[in-house]
């Protein structure tokens, strides 16, 4: 007979059985969907870095469906294996994670119609979007850097002036303003992580700005985060920045780029759009309608 769906509730860690589980159920929504049902911030918390509650229909081995409660950033993470959807599963989990975490958010990565079916029966409202814009990668230009100024390559001694500017340049930021010194080098620590793809601009030896790559393999690379002190701006530092960017990512043989930005943020989204990047795909932050 087979085993009956059952709610489990992991407070803070996963056996490794369960985080195997947890992370081919993912492999198995990304490949059918076309996107993945968690964001970096989850996959630290599955990987035992970052604080986080796990909920589970079906059995340890072989979950219908998850929850990621990601205590860091206040957000619930929802999937349905595809074999086990239209059944009530993901509206089980979520009413039980919304009765533990009812503050929290839920994202919905690509904003799926059955995503937003999902949302409307639990009660939930958008709030929030964001876009996940791309684009082809040219071969280097020349950039011409505002007087005064130079980009090095990031060092240890720069890491706590690359966290004061992020927290100043996002300081309107529900999650990336709040990035704390720890977590910073804990992302260093990463398998991706290279201080070469981490661009430093700076002024007499003061640091301004950055620019933070990231590689994704297969081509991919990523405006990770863009930050400019906001005493700074308005001397195209940004634009500097961003160009010396994709000019490393294209040296290190990427031929495609992608970023995230919230689209409420217009001049943001017009800058980028100007640059030559096209909106690939929305996600959509959903709170309870209260």
């Amino acid at each position: 007979m087979p085993e009956r769906p059952t709610v489990l509730v992991s407070l803070t860690t996963l056996t490794p059985t369960m985080r195997e589980a947890l992370l081919s159920l993912v492999a198995d929504i990304t490949k059918h969907d076309g996107v993945s049902p968690i964001n970096e911030s989850a996959s630290l918390g599955i990987d035992g870095e970052r604080e986080a509650d796990f909920y589970f229909m079906g059995s340890r081995t072989d979950p219908h469906g998850f929850v990621v409660c990601d205590e860091r950033d206040g957000t619930l993470m929802v999937g349905v294996h595809p074999d086990h959807r239209c059944r009530g599963v993901g509206t089980q989990l979520l009413d039980e994670a919304l009765r533990s975490h009812p503050d929290s958010a839920v994202w919905a990565f690509g904003t799926l119609p059955g995503a937003e079916a999902l949302a409307a029966r639990v009660g939930l409202t958008p709030v929030r979007q964001l876009l996940r814009m791309e684009r082809p990668l040219d071969p280097p230009s020349r950039v011409s850097m505002p007087e005064g100024f130079e980009i090095v390559a990031y060092t240890p001694d720069d890491a706590e002036a690359v966290v004061a500017i992020n927290a100043a340049a996002f300081a309107h930021h529900p999650e990336q303003g709040r990035l704390s010194v720890g977590e910073f080098l804990q992302l260093t620590r990463q398998p991706w992580f290279d201080p070469a793809g981490l661009l430093i601009a700076k002024s007499n030896g003061v640091a301004t700005g950055f620019h933070w790559t990231k590689r994704h393999g297969e081509g991919l690379g990523e405006v990770y985060v863009l930050a400019v002190a906001p005493d700074h701006e308005g001397r195209g530092l940004g634009r500097v920045l961003l160009e010396e960017g994709l000019n490393h990512l294209v040296q290190q043989g990427d031929d495609r780029v992608q970023l995230y930005v919230e689209a409420a943020e217009t001049r943001v989204v017009n800058m980028y759009k100007a640059a030559g990047f096209d909106v690939a795909q929305t996600d959509t932050s959903y709170r309870v309608d209260r």
